[in-house]
């Protein structure tokens, strides 16, 4: 076998090998992106930020405690009404979105059915007639 045969078998195998990756990259679906409609999110960035000021200027921020298998949230206000983004950043197949509506200050959400490990929480809630956006994360 001369070295014109030799050049051209490593260059067939290395495209084939690329091709190759190439077909497996494609074929995986799994993006690294941690939000599905992150165009969307941006174009409400700015709703967004004005509901996390609201949480820092009224002095509303929740306050996250986890017992055993319970999950509490205290809020400043009595009563409150919006939904809870649990998202798992391992695995969005995971996330879920819980509405809430609370006539005392505190929610309470047991913890059995979900996976251990972090967690996102974000709350998404309207009280005083204002809207609120509180993050944190979570781990169980």
């Amino acid at each position: 076998m001369n070295w014109g045969i030799k050049i051209f078998l490593s260059l067939g195998v290395f495209m084939a090998s690329i091709v190759a990756v190439g077909i497996y990259m494609v074929s995986r679906d799994s993006d690294s992106l941690e939000e599905d409609d992150y165009y969307e999110q941006g174009l409400n960035y700015d709703r967004a930020y004005e509901k996390k000021q609201n949480v820092l200027i009224m002095q509303e921020s929740p306050t996250i405690t986890i017992s055993g298998d319970t999950l509490y949230i205290h809020f400043v206000s009595k009563v409150n009404t919006g939904k809870l983004l649990l998202r798992k950043p391992s695995d969005s197949r995971l996330d879920r979105e819980l509405p809430f509506r609370t006539s005392n200050n505190i929610f309470v959400l047991p913890l059995s059915t979900f996976d251990r490990g972090m967690w996102n929480l974000y709350i998404d809630w309207k009280s005083l007639g204002r809207d609120f956006l509180f993050e944190e994360h979570i781990l169980f």
